[in-house]
């Protein structure tokens, strides 16, 4: 059970899909927005209004937590990203709410990490992908340092159970990265505790 996390536009769409590739088993579950698009309410430049990021959490929650032990799923995001997006979110949102936001979350994400076994990261990075025209690259870097210090200082404290998932940083080099994740689901780790 692997999550692919990071900011938009850090290949994590083109990485599921070449591992899906190679890896035919694996079941894909999408990011909840490709699901719930439609009913995704929008602020003018830095994504979701935190109505629209509740919905799109709680729909995470419930995808990661239909996965039992030693089911073969690549997850697009993780109910981290959703924490990430909304503590980068404080310039678009009310006062307040991305404080109310993450006391609410805080409360039920780390239950929900117990159904993954791996979570990888994908930095963000000056020689890798573009962000598309449309997307606020300021925001962009702002969701991928709260990211890092989400997943990999754990900075919420959400992985120090036994049963919580073992957290790579892929490289940030696009073409490394499938190797790496190969790797790591190979490796038979990717149910041990965090390094």
């Amino acid at each position: 059970r692997v999550a692919v996390s990071g900011s938009h536009g850090t290949g994590k769409s083109t990485l599921i899909a070449a591992f899906l590739e190679e890896h035919p088993a694996y079941v894909h579950e999408p990011e909840a927005f490709e699901s719930l698009a439609d009913g995704i309410e929008l602020t003018p430049s830095e994504g979701p209004t935190p109505e629209g990021l509740h919905a799109l959490l709680e729909h995470t929650i419930a995808t990661v937590c239909l996965h039992k032990p030693g089911a073969l799923v690549v997850l697009e995001r993780s109910p981290v990203d959703y924490l990430a997006n909304a503590a980068a979110s404080e310039r678009s949102w009310p006062r307040g709410s991305v404080a109310s936001f993450l006391e609410a979350s805080v409360r039920v994400v780390p239950d929900a990490m117990r159904h993954l076994d791996l979570i990888v990261f994908l930095p963000v990075a000056s020689r890798g992908i573009r962000p598309r025209s449309h997307e606020n690259p300021r925001f962009r870097k702002r969701v991928d340092a709260v990211m890092r210090r989400a997943l990999i200082d754990d900075d919420y404290d959400l992985f120090g159970e036994t049963t919580s998932p073992r957290v790579v940083e892929l490289s940030p080099c696009p073409e490394r990265r499938l190797a790496e994740l190969a790797r790591c689901v190979r490796s038979g780790q990717i149910s041990s505790m965090r390094p």
